[in-house]
């Protein structure tokens, strides 16, 4: 038997519409609206694989992270199969996920400064890796798992060939509206072609369940400021279009369960990223391990969704991310650190630089753009839905681990509580 999960890094529901996806949703269940647990490429996957949340499996930030938590590709192994992973980008060879599988490649062939994405893999040769892998163990009982990182554009890439604009006093572009458009029109490029390369794997290999999804989304122009990013001062502080809010152009993927064992249905309703693994066991008939995620098999969907980014605070603490900062422009010490809280209706997200704080209310079922925050007029809502955010992350001190500069009162208080 093959299993095959692969993660196509910032991919939105929108950039699902190939042809093999659509066959993808046609033979199996296609959910459109997957909420991931964390904006981050690490602590997010982390999730996917764990079926945890941050909070339990203990990766907040992109690099250098470390889980004890119980895996996919260990559970499946102890079940007997062979387990790899084909990696196609930064940050995730950076932590311990690798020592998770029999086989991790990090696949870095590609230099592709231009557009922002570094050294990469193409998904092309981490389909190839995976071909000649499953060749390898045929007959055998197989498990991989793909990091597509072709759609990782970053602003760099509306500049294309031209020269970039100039910085301001505040180290931050100037007149860079007159280059936006460019980094769109790749990302859907990308997408087809990520599209064709899975198309190709399911092909020449026998796949009997396939598991397709994203680590978090990334903002089109056209949303929200695109492509600054604004704290909860109002203030621009930054460049970072992804992993630095908690907008559903972010936090909303794509989720596919496809194979002969999977029901043919599309689902609206939200689903978290956390329910891979409990539903995926689900369908293999093999037994999970207590994870936050509930298996969707059966048609139960979770009423909320948690999720958080806590970023540019985490930058002192992390002597590599502290390096990034420096040489970008992305004004990650200006950005907060954020939570929310989402049902299939509205959506609180709330700062979380200490204590948490309600800073915007979207009724998402009338208003998906979110475009309009509506947390002064529904002061019920807003309870209601802290009250649930804080039954998730009571014991979870990660804001204040990540606040920024508090006053010596409020230092002394928290001081007395322990969080320092």
């Amino acid at each position: 038997m093959n299993i095959v999960l692969a993660s196509v890094d910032c991919a939105r529901p929108d950039a699902f519409t190939h042809r093999f996806y659509e066959c993808s949703k046609a033979r199996g269940t296609y959910f459109d609206t997957c909420i991931p647990q964390a904006a981050l490429t690490s602590p997010s996957h982390t999730s996917i694989l764990s079926g945890q949340t941050p909070i339990n499996h203990g990766v907040r930030y992109l690099v250098n992270y470390e889980t004890d938590a119980t895996t996919l590709p260990e559970i499946l192994s102890e079940a007997g199969y062979n387990t790899a992973a084909f990696v196609g980008g930064l940050p995730l060879p950076t932590g311990n996920l690798d020592q998770k599988f029999d086989t991790f490649e990090y696949v870095d062939s590609a230099d592709d400064q231009r557009e922002g994405r570094k050294t990469f893999g193409p998904a092309n040769l981490l389909v190839n890796r995976a071909i000649n892998w499953l060749d390898e163990h045929d007959d055998e009982d197989n498990f991989v798992f793909l990091h597509c990182f072709d759609l990782h554009f970053t602003l760099q890439a509306d500049f294309g060939g031209r020269d970039p604009p100039s910085l301001d006093e505040q180290n931050r572009y100037e007149n860079v509206e007159q280059y936006i458009g460019r980094q769109q029109r790749r990302y859907y490029d990308e997408a087809d072609f990520v599209a064709r390369q899975l198309e190709l794997l399911h092909e020449l290999v026998d796949i009997d369940v396939s598991v397709l999804t994203g680590d978090h989304g990334s903002k089109m122009p056209g949303e929200h400021g695109y492509p600054w990013v604004y704290n909860h001062r109002d203030e621009r502080v930054g460049t970072q279009f992804r992993a630095v809010e908690l907008y559903d152009t972010v936090i909303r993927v794509p989720l596919i369960f496809a194979g002969e064992a999977v029901p043919d249905r599309t689902v609206h309703e939200q689903v978290r990223s956390i329910d891979i693994v409990p539903t995926l066991l689900d369908i293999l008939e093999i037994p999970c391990p207590d994870v936050d995620g509930d298996s969707l098999l059966q048609g139960d969907y979770p009423a909320f969704a948690y999720t958080e980014t806590y970023h540019g605070q985490l930058c002192a603490a992390n002597a590599f991310a502290a390096r990034m900062a420096e040489r970008t422009e992305f004004g990650w010490d200006d950005l907060d650190s954020l939570v929310s809280i989402r049902s299939n209706e509205w959506k609180l997200i709330c700062t979380a630089n200490g204590e948490l704080v309600p800073r915007e209310l979207y009724h998402i079922a009338l208003d998906p753009g979110e475009d309009r925050n509506v947390i002064d007029s529904h002061e019920t809502i807003v309870e209601e839905y802290l009250d649930r955010l804080k039954s998730e992350i009571e014991d979870d001190t990660q804001r204040f681990a990540a606040a920024n500069a508090v006053d010596e009162e409020t230092y002394l208080q928290l001081e007395d509580l322990g969080y320092f």
